[in-house]
């Protein structure tokens, strides 16, 4: 499924094989010669053409996408990107530059942004080859299985740049001669734009690859790409018909470290990172009310998180640490969109248009699903229904509480932020954690990540152009 398992599995054995043919024919051929090797063990771009290449580049592009996602690649990925800038984690470690995430500190010079930067440009990159591979190359209905998956993938990576980044995000491309094409920082709308287009043409051009299920994935990115934008009568529309239950689920496996579950690593393995509780002050309280020895009430099984064992505290050996359980294992799949999202938002978009009843009841809605509490593991009857809210401020609220709860760890927590500000009048400091920093300080003011400092060798790239407390 990974890019690079799959990789080896095309190119080790024949690396093996001319490795072992060199030294069978050590004596017999010109030692002149023996150091003139064209990259056994590369599978280099101008080699992964035609139409047999498609399966490994839909491959690369899935695995990619789950590494940027939330892999363990690097330092930090996208979940957990934006789960430190927002509410959702709290640093329980000793490393600088992922305290600098947590603290909306971020400085350029940062050596955790380039690889989450990198992983993320990477997987839009796979999604880009794969796709010019299927419309160059695929002639029959068994060539194309794929290509709409490959294009929604490559509107979620859009989605991504345009909601946890600044509004001046470069897609530059390496050419297959080694060249690269540099591009101009994008806007926060043209990233959004981007998104819509590619969602859009899976949807309208994915033909006999468009199926039920990758049909509702690009309905969700879509109605997630026009919610961004602002667009709620629109974003309603493009996830009408999604079911409720249906789920996008990215599987990460045991079988090489690339391939683990990244939010399980820096929460459960390592304990770098713990559930946060009311994080500077305006953060949810999802600790407490994940985890039944904190509350008197109903613990919410969205947030559901225990307290580590032995010392109870994390990596810096002075933090105690709750342990989401949402990722439990290593192998723990990932919920790229899901039908919860597609309500989410049809919710929104009625609350948006004074409809308040008709949001809540949609939000009750979930709460009540039978069905939908099962797919989740959820015990029947943990999610009571909510009380209409008497004021406009706090039924907004009510709806991203939920939304918070529901779409927990998924790289949402820190758009919704920005739409706070962005699209609600909120002041930053009203809903992203703020004040006194618990491991010395304060908290900074970035909205955002930057795009790092390297960046700036791309001579179409404008310095300065990237405000990190902008929304």
């Amino acid at each position: 499924m990974h890019t690079r398992s799959v990789l080896r599995g095309i190119t080790g054995r024949p690396a093996r094989l001319t490795a072992l043919a060199l030294v069978i024919t050590l004596f017999a051929c010109d030692t002149n010669k023996i150091l003139q090797v064209t990259d056994p063990d590369v599978a280099r771009p101008s080699s992964i053409t035609g139409v047999t290449a498609i399966p490994a580049l839909f491959a690369g592009a899935l695995g990619s996408f789950g590494n940027a996602f939330d892999g363990q690649n690097g330092d930090v990925e996208q979940v957990q990107l934006s789960g430190s800038l927002s509410d959702e984690l709290i640093n329980t470690e000793t490393f600088p530059t992922r305290i600098e995430f947590d603290q909306r500190a971020q400085t350029l010079s940062n050596t955790s942004l380039g690889p989450v930067f990198l992983d993320l440009n990477q997987a839009r990159a796979a999604a880009d080859r794969a796709v010019a591979a299927y419309k160059q190359f695929a002639k029959s209905k068994s060539d194309s299985a794929g290509y709409a998956e490959a294009l929604a993938l490559d509107g979620m990576v859009y989605v991504l740049f345009a909601e946890n980044y600044c509004g001046s995000v470069p897609t530059s491309v390496q050419n297959a001669d080694g060249t690269f094409t540099f591009g101009a920082g994008l806007t926060t709308n043209q990233l959004l734009d981007s998104a819509t287009s590619k969602f859009t043409q899976a949807l309208n051009n994915g033909g006999s690859s468009l199926t039920s299920t990758v049909k509702s994935l690009a309905q969700v990115g879509l109605g997630r790409a026009k919610l961004d934008g602002g667009d709620f009568t629109g974003a309603a529309a493009a996830v009408a018909g999604v079911s409720t239950t249906f789920q996008y689920l990215y599987a990460h496996s045991q079988t090489t470290t690339f391939q683990n579950n990244g939010t399980w690593l820096l929460t459960v393995n390592v304990a770098r990172y713990g559930e946060a509780d009311t994080k500077g002050t305006n953060g949810l309280p999802y600790a407490s009310e994940g985890n039944l020895a904190r509350t008197s009430g109903i613990a919410d099984p969205r947030v559901a998180d225990s307290v580590r064992g032995g010392s109870h505290l994390g990596f810096d050996g002075a933090t105690v640490q709750f342990i989401q359980t949402k990722y439990p294992l290593r192998t723990s799949s990932s919920v790229i969109a899901d039908g919860v999202e597609a309500r989410l938002i049809e919710a929104e978009a009625a609350l948006n248009g004074g409809d308040a009843s008709g949001a809540l009841s949609i939000l009750n809605g979930l709460r009540g699903n039978s069905a939908l509490l099962a797919l989740r593991g959820y015990p029947a009857g943990s999610l009571p229904p909510l009380a209409l809210q008497s004021t406009p401020s706090a039924q907004l609220a009510q709806l991203f509480k939920e939304r918070a709860y529901w779409l927990f760890l998924t790289s949402h927590r820190l758009g919704d932020l920005r739409r706070l500000i962005r699209q609600y009048n909120y002041g930053p400091e009203s809903v992203f954690p703020t004040g006194a920093y618990p491991k010395g300080g304060t908290y900074g003011t970035d909205v955002n990540s930057p795009v790092p400092l390297a960046e700036q060798n791309n001579p179409k790239y404008v310095a300065g152009s990237c405000k990190q407390n902008q929304a």
